[in-house]
């Protein structure tokens, strides 16, 4: 057969054509499916025990399958904790709310959150153990010692039993709300500075103002940070677990039940295991149902404000506030600072006084001052606890970035089918808000069988299985994220899957920073996972300090020394790397 075009004469010599018609699709590498073993096989830590449970919630005692072991729902207890758990997912979306507000307040009024941003990173950098433990300090029924009973004396005369029946929720919401907000204050804030400044000019000149405002700029824009904020918060409200047990006197623990804490009595009562396997299959249930309403952000390949590769046009910048505008500013934001690093304040003055001192009077009181709580914080084995926390949170983060890292890569550039790809991300979104009671029960029985009962290095692997779905998630929009111009010429240059991974690498270093800090500080101030899988011999910081806080009103000034101690180095490593964090968060936007 010959072709003749523009004088170039071509002869082509035909063949029978062999075999199986193939489709006209281009095959797909083998080479990059390989970076995705380690993540199955660490996700195997959960997936297996999770399916173990999900099958003892359906079996009955005599083998066959059913729902019968779901009646354990009408038990008057269970209900009462779902419900308070149902109230704790009220409180995240209240929240988010709030901060919302506050980051539009500090928008507004530049020069507020000068002073007001460190005092937002550090309740976040501390363990809800020590945020429990601080406020139930402040809040002490006696007015010689509870610094809001002593206020609310001196002011009425007489004061209400804070930790008493109903009030005790006002003193756990403000310990949760003390926690969080700098989280929530932060994200929202990000997203707001990155607003595109000719944006809101062209909003303005409309006339669209306020309300209409919001509604038309703001909200849009927000939503996809929105979505990743409230799913962070809805998760970590049905998971309170540690807080109830620190703040809450015991005789009133069933008052503040949710339903984590009564499956961990289940568990310890011997109940059947059919029925608080169903306990835990109907906490992941109503955890996944909240949680839809931030798995729209979480899906989207590009959730929140894309990277400026061209700098943006001075002239159409923000005009400065004016010198009082900015004074205001500054003023409240020196005021609402003071009153919000006061918790902290409390606990530091409390650990500065001896034990017995602690325990008789205020952090106010110049009485017994020294160092004393924190010798006898030792004498309970604070140092060996501080070595073993610095050894899982290794472990777990360096384990967490070198499979993360490449999984994420996998999922957004490498080249896998569209279809394998969601199920790929659903299954992700999925374990990340998957609770640990779903797995914690079948892991252990496993890790004593294997004999690593008290092994630093099993718990530290179990953290970072617990971790790697939300670093995936994150790492891989982060990732999706990149300049489309960057990685189209690292695909067509020599070494095209190497160049894309350090194109992207290199883009979005924060968005791994992120990772590696918040897992660290993280599993530093992990509780639930080493209470509930961890034998004797791992003895981490949050555990040792929970023992000692069991007798709180006797030990609050070694309980307030050992809290110190465990916040000192996420508080560091938080105010250090706080606006690489967030960064990291919102991919791209400039705290």
């Amino acid at each position: 057969m010959g072709l003749r075009s523009n004088g170039l004469s071509l002869e082509i010599a035909g063949r029978p054509v062999s075999g199986r018609p193939v489709t006209g699709r281009p095959q797909r590498p083998a080479g990059p499916y390989l970076l995705g073993i380690p993540a199955l096989l660490l996700t195997s830590l959960l997936l297996v025990p999770i399916v173990i449970t999900v099958v003892a919630a359906f079996r009955l005692p005599d083998g066959s399958f059913g729902f019968s072991n779901f009646a354990v729902m009408g038990d008057p207890a269970a209900l009462h904790a779902v419900r308070n758990s149902v109230a704790w997912v009220a409180v995240a979306i209240a929240l988010v709310v709030v901060g919302f507000l506050l980051a539009v307040v500090s928008y507004r009024l530049p020069g507020l959150s000068s002073f007001l941003q460190p005092a937002l990173v550090i309740p976040f950098a501390v363990s809800v153990l020590v945020s429990g433990a601080t406020f139930r300090l402040i809040f002490d029924s006696a007015p010689e010692r509870g610094t809001v009973t002593a206020v609310w004396s001196s002011l009425f005369g007489t004061s209400p039993v804070w930790l008493g029946p109903g009030l005790f929720w006002l003193v756990l919401v403000s310990a949760f709300g003390w926690t969080w907000l700098g989280y929530v204050v932060s994200l929202f804030r990000a997203g707001l500075d990155a607003i595109p400044d000719d944006v809101s000019r062209t909003i303005a000149a409309e006339g669209l103002t306020g309300l209409r405002r919001w509604r038309a700029l703001e909200l849009p824009l927000l939503r996809p940070i929105t979505g990743v904020i409230t799913l962070t918060l809805v998760v970590a409200a049905v998971r309170v677990f540690d807080l109830v047990l620190i703040v809450v006197p015991g005789p009133m623990q069933h008052d503040a039940d949710v339903l984590g804490l009564n499956w961990w009595r289940a568990t310890t009562t011997g109940d059947d295991s059919g029925r608080t396997a169903a306990l835990g299959v109907v906490l992941f249930a109503i955890v996944a149902a909240v949680a839809v309403i931030g798995v729209r952000g979480l899906r989207r390949r590009r959730w929140a404000m894309p990277v400026s590769v061209v700098p943006a046009d001075s002239t159409l910048r923000r005009p400065k506030p004016s010198k009082r505008v900015r004074r205001i500013g500054w003023t409240a934001g020196f005021a609402v600072s003071l009153f919000w690093i006061l918790p902290a304040v409390v606990l530091v003055a409390t650990a500065l006084h001896s034990p017995r001192e602690a325990g008789l009077r205020g952090w106010w009181s110049l009485d017994g001052l020294g160092l004393s709580s924190f010798d006898a914080a030792a004498s309970i084995g604070l140092l060996r606890s501080l070595l073993s926390t610095v050894l899982i949170s290794s472990v777990a983060t360096v384990v967490l970035l070198v499979v993360a890292v490449p999984t994420a890569y996998l999922v957004a550039w490498g080249g896998l089918p569209t279809s394998l790809g969601r199920v790929v991300t659903s299954v992700f979104v999925v374990l990340a808000v998957t609770p640990v009671q779903m797995y914690a029960a079948p892991l252990r029985d496993a890790i004593d069988a294997a004999g690593l009962t008290g092994s630093r290095i099993a718990l530290g692997l179990v953290h970072a299985a617990a971790g790697l779905p939300f670093a995936v998630l994150l790492l891989r929009s982060a990732f999706a994220s990149a300049p489309p111009m960057l990685v189209a010429e690292a695909l067509q240059g020599p070494a095209r899957q190497s160049a894309v991974l350090a194109t992207v690498q290199r883009t979005y270093r924060p968005a791994v920073i992120a990772v590696a800090v918040l897992e660290f500080v993280l599993v530093w101030n992990d509780f639930i996972v080493g209470f509930l899988i961890s034998g004797a011999g791992t003895t981490p910081l949050s555990l040792v300090l929970w023992g000692e806080a069991r007798q709180f009103s006797a030990s609050s000034g070694t309980v307030a020394a050992a809290a110190v101690v465990a916040s000192v180095v996420p508080a560091v490593l938080m105010l250090t790397f706080w606006r690489t964090v967030v960064r990291g968060l919102t991919i791209g936007s400039r705290p």
